[in-house]
């Protein structure tokens, strides 16, 4: 997902792209690629997480890390995820989620947010993620 996608300029209509952005560092490369591959009209349909399910404890109780989640910048927070085994994940701000999708050149159609379905903020709930709908537009 950080490098450029093997795909010619213009290749697709429609790009899916499900919760993924919270194993890499910078998410804008992603939107300039998926902007890059897609037909002019084309569309690109994006779940991520609004970085929330990271603050909590496993219970989802209790407030215990500040955001953002970067475990390549907090040792301790490093440790603690190679041992849980959740590997090397990050929580992203809206400004890079959504924000990131306009500034690559999207036009934003629709949104929806959702729960994870089950848990303490699910049953408040509290939603931890967010899908949208954005359309590459035609040249004028």
């Amino acid at each position: 997902m950080t490098d450029p996608l093997p795909f010619e300029d213009e290749s697709f209509d429609l790009v899916f792209h499900p919760v993924s952005n919270c194993y890499i560092q910078n998410v804008f490369h992603v939107w300039k690629e998926c902007y890059r591959v897609l037909k002019k009209g084309g569309i690109l349909l994006a779940g991520f997480d609004n970085g929330i399910n990271y603050a909590f404890d496993d219970e989802e109780k209790t407030v215990i890390r500040k955001l953002p989640f970067n475990p390549l910048r907090d040792k301790q927070l490093y440790e603690e995820s190679i041992k849980k085994g959740w590997g090397v994940q990050f929580s992203h701000t809206i400004e890079e989620q959504i924000g990131g999708q306009l500034r690559a050149g999207f036009i934003l159609t629709d949104i929806y947010q959702d729960t994870k379905g089950t848990g303490r903020l699910h049953e408040y709930n509290i939603p931890s993620f967010y899908a949208t709908r954005a359309v590459k537009q035609y040249a004028f």
